[in-house]
């Protein structure tokens, strides 16, 4: 379709409120493949009409940035190891369609330069770790949301990092960003039922629960934990989970929150997006 000029796209969504549904239909079709450029004058008309023709540009409008959002998943996830930043950031579009993401990592730059600025010079892997794990969980006070432990917003990074409240997925992500920015030898667990963090710096290691404020965790204690929650414990529970499996977790706890707010449609939109992080991210089958 040819590049309309702001006229012709007033003109176009103002056909919405056509009474034929076969002129409805050849409106709509033309309105998604205009693509995300027409969101303006469609949120303009859902502005200033009644609530038929809103809930019309409402749903036109919802439909347009989730396949934008499917598009972008779509080329993320043909990379063999998706940047987490990034499909972290999709997902907080998912639940906030019109948030800037760039806040966010601008924030996540703020914190790590804050942080670096006040390290002694020349300071271990182990004092950085120190400093992020003190900055983040007491100076900023970023904690597990206890009391709203389903809330979707736990599951979205802006929100996450607007409360500083989250789940152990969610709050675990925070501390992989940040620990990327410092260079240090960190990646995420994905024990069940827990999410933690991982770091290793020569022959010492030691986890972290960033859900209970960054408590340092060894394996006995993870052990424990499994066993309060009915697990027993498998090596294979402690292996690295790729940045895929992590943007695929997070949208499986919102597919699970969303079911059980009795919000199908949310969450069928969801596993479609899960299908698609998975399916391109299979090898080709051999020949």
């Amino acid at each position: 379709m040819a590049t309309l000029n702001e006229k012709a796209l007033r003109s176009l969504v103002g056909l919405l409120d056509d009474e034929d549904p076969r002129s409805l239909d050849l409106v709509k079709n033309h309105i998604l493949n205009v693509g995300e450029p027409i969101i303006p004058f469609l949120e303009e008309l859902r502005a200033k009409s009644g609530a038929e023709i809103a809930a019309k540009a409402d749903a036109i409008t919802r439909e347009l940035r989730f396949m934008d959002l499917n598009d972008k998943f779509s080329a993320l996830a043909k990379v063999i190891d998706p940047d987490l930043e990034k499909g972290v950031l999709l997902l907080a579009r998912f639940g906030y369609p019109g948030i800037d993401t760039r806040i966010y990592s601008n924030w996540l730059d703020q914190v790590a330069a804050k942080i670096e600025s006040d390290l002694p010079q020349k300071s271990t892997e182990t004092v950085v770790f120190q400093r992020l794990n003190s900055y983040l969980f007491q100076a900023l006070g970023f904690v597990g949301n206890e009391a709203r432990y389903y809330d979707p917003d736990n599951s979205y990074l802006n929100r996450v990092i607007d409360s500083r409240r989250g789940i152990p997925v969610s709050l675990s992500v925070i501390y992989l960003l940040l620990a990327k920015r410092l260079r240090l030898p960190a990646h995420g667990v994905a024990t069940p039922g827990h999410f933690l963090v991982s770091f290793r710096t020569g022959s010492r290691s030691c986890f972290v629960d960033a859900y209970h404020r960054g408590r340092l965790m060894d394996l006995s204690d993870i052990r424990r934990m499994l066993l309060r929650s009915g697990y027993e414990f498998r090596p294979e529970f402690l292996s690295r989970s790729t940045s895929r499996d992590i943007i695929v977790r997070m949208m499986r706890n919102l597919i699970s929150i969303y079911e059980k707010m009795s919000c199908p449609d949310r969450a069928e939109m969801l596993s479609s997006l899960v299908e698609v992080m998975l399916t391109r991210g299979r090898p080709p089958s051999a020949k």
